[in-house]
């Protein structure tokens, strides 16, 4: 067989980076694929798995199966897998062609296909005495023994995309390319393709590091400066990557590294990605929609209710978001069954609906809304062992089956706290209240000692005008940065100290102004949003507002559905039964690993810590900043 060459020559190839593609062929001639195999170099393996098309079992092909006959124009996918970041040496047979001999005799002599040697010889014309490079490397006297590029797995419990494709050193495309039936979300048993590697070369995932996939094609001295990381520690983690890594490939990472728009932080935790239990879920929802209330024969008589009965509004606004969270989870494949009741605000009717129906079927409750209804529900339901969620009331209740979603007032109010102190920043600080909120002052007082306090004027009358004047604070502010508190439940109050705080801002006096309890005074129509943007306004909050342009495909359905823009209601009830669906997919709601998990939706982000009543307690929190006309959610460092 070798009695064609004239001598053997070697070549050093050296790549830093790694690739992986799906190459699409569209097939010249009618031909058998076990022909075609011969010519591509492909294993039967490799073929079937990438196209199932032509067999019955994509992990186990027939002999009957190579038999089978390509049509001209057919496309057929292959699979090249190149381990990069490595020196790889390929020798050369040199080959003198022969008179009349044509590329397919060359290619049976050396059992390497026709694409192969023109691969490595693009300029080389196939005729008589012209000299071809044949990779040896590439040789095959036997040309049944193609190694298999391809393999089946199974998928583990818990083990996501991003997780598989690490492993195996490809980007999350490439897996999905190779299994274009993978479904959003994978499966505990799922068959999959994955590159046939030995379980010695297989990445391992370590806990104690965060894992990000690569937004663009970049240089890793560019990405670690980005990333605020020392030079060549993305090099250290990742032997495998020299000077630049490609778009979609994962890297490893120092945990609690910051992110940016090159990357994103794959190795959060996420719920859609680990689901276990594919079984149908089953949950009700309590709401006060009190439908005795409607005439159904004269809708003269019902339509002010409908227009104007806030606590229905409410009700219909929960329910629609809830219905597009249900649509959502459907399509990952898994069915659900929401059953609706109504509450009516009457504790007879809660009674009745408990004697009517059979509650322990659901995997959990979310309702009633109203505080007194959901303790007597509470109180009512002591015997099930099953989650009741408050979904919008921070007054809290502690019972061991309960799910707060909210946080209380003072995990936020330790966490704007927490965050001006790690401010190192120079800077004075000043506390600003009405005489509503004096223990809020005296308490923000002595956490800082060295700030000052104001208050709002008392008239002749004894009674809090709720304001200030300019003369209150005149050469109170120093040069550099001012920090200020402001404590008040009064809108106008709110908007009389911005104007006059605004009003002191110059190129010398900067003033930031903070309040540890954001509500609805801050949000009037008498509040001006210019004022609180030239102040960077800055608060903790339980949700923050959805984004109308990343969001836009979920708007456009609720609108589509329902004919007017979601609230903040309908927001956070998807928000709610969107979590909670994946939660109880995961594991058990009770399990530590499963409500400690956080996550972030439209408006709403959820990590859960049990009390020491017992009680299931949302600690998730934003940290929000009005800052040049925007309002956006600020990431502590």
């Amino acid at each position: 067989m070798f009695r064609n060459y004239i001598f053997i020559l070697s070549f050093l190839f050296c790549f830093n980076t790694v690739s992986q593609n799906i190459e699409s062929i569209q097939v010249d001639d009618d031909q058998k694929i076990s022909d075609f195999l011969i010519n591509y170099d492909i294993s039967p393996n490799d073929f079937f798995i990438l196209n199932p098309a032509f067999t019955s079992s994509r992990f186990n092909y027939s002999k009957l199966d190579l038999e089978k006959k390509l049509k001209a124009g057919d496309f057929i996918r292959i699979f090249e897998l190149i381990e990069n970041n490595k020196s790889e040496q390929i020798s050369f047979i040199i080959h003198k062609i022969k008179r009349k001999q044509t590329l397919s005799e060359i290619s049976s002599i050396y059992g390497v296909s026709e694409n192969l040697i023109l691969k490595y010889n693009i300029e080389i014309e196939i005729k008589r005495n012209n000299i071809l490079k044949i990779p040896i490397d590439k040789v095959r006297i036997n040309k049944s023994n193609v190694v298999d590029k391809l393999k089946a797995y199974t998928v583990k419990p818990k083990e996501g995309k991003w997780r598989i494709a690490y492993k195996y050193g490809i980007s999350i495309n490439t897996l999905e390319n190779i299994n274009p039936e993978i479904g959003s979300i994978l499966k505990l048993g799922q068959k999959i393709a994955v590159p046939n590697k030995d379980e010695i070369k297989l990445n391992s995932i370590e806990e104690n590091n965060d894992y990000f996939e690569i937004q663009k094609n970049i240089q890793i001295s560019v990405l670690e400066q980005k990333l605020g990381l020392k030079n060549n520690s993305i090099v250290k983690l990742n032997p495998g990557i020299l000077d630049s890594v490609e778009k979609g490939i994962i890297i490893k990472v120092p945990i609690s590294t910051k992110t940016n728009e090159d990357v994103i932080n794959l190795s959060k935790k996420s719920l859609q990605d680990n689901i276990i239990d594919f079984d149908k879920k089953k949950f009700a929802i309590i709401l006060p929609f009190r439908l005795d209330n409607f005439d159904y024969d004269s809708i003269q008589k019902s339509t002010p209710i409908l227009k104007n009965d806030k606590l229905l509004n409410i009700s219909l606004d929960f329910l629609f978001g809830a219905e597009m969270a249900v649509n959502s989870y459907s399509e990952l494949g898994i069915d659900v069954q929401m059953d609706v009741f109504d509450s009516a605000l009457d504790k007879n009717k809660i009674d009745k609906i408990l004697d009517e129906n059979n509650f322990e079927i659901y995997d959990f409750i979310i309702g009633p809304l109203t505080n007194n209804l959901f303790n007597y529900f509470v109180s009512s339901t002591k015997d099930l062992e099953i989650k009741i969620v408050k979904p919008l009331s921070k007054k809290q209740n502690t019972d061991s089956r309960i799910i707060n979603t909210i946080p209380n007032d003072t995990l936020l109010f330790n966490e704007i706290i927490s965050h001006v102190k790690s401010d190192t920043t120079q800077s004075e600080k000043y506390i600003i209240s009405d005489l509503k909120s004096i223990e809020i002052s005296n308490k923000i007082k002595r956490i800082f000692p060295e700030s000052k306090q104001f208050f709002s004027k008392i008239n002749e009358s004894g009674d809090d005008t709720k304001t200030l004047v300019y003369d209150d604070l005149d050469s109170t502010f120093v040069k550099g940065k001012n920090i200020v508190f402001l404590e008040t439940k009064e809108q106008g109050f709110v908007s009389n100290v911005s104007s006059i705080l605004n009003s002191f801002i110059n190129d010398t006096i900067k003033i930031e102004l903070f309040t540890t309890n954001k509500n609805n005074a801050f949000e009037g129509v008498n509040i001006s949003n210019n004022y609180l943007s030239n102040l960077k306004f800055q608060y903790a909050s339980t949700n923050k507002k959805i984004d109308i342009i990343e969001d836009k495909s979920f708007i456009d359905k609720f609108i589509s559905k329902y004919n007017y823009f979601p609230s903040k209601y309908s927001i956070r009830a998807y928000d709610i039964t969107y979590d909670l669906l994946l939660r109880i997919s995961n594991g058990n709601l009770n399990d530590d690993n499963i409500f400690e998990i956080e996550t972030q939706y439209f408006e709403n982000k959820f990590k859960y810590k049990r009390s020491l009543g017992g009680s299931i307690d949302n600690i998730a929190t934003y940290l929000i900043k009005h800052e040049d006309l925007k309002i956006e959610e600020m990431i502590d460092k």
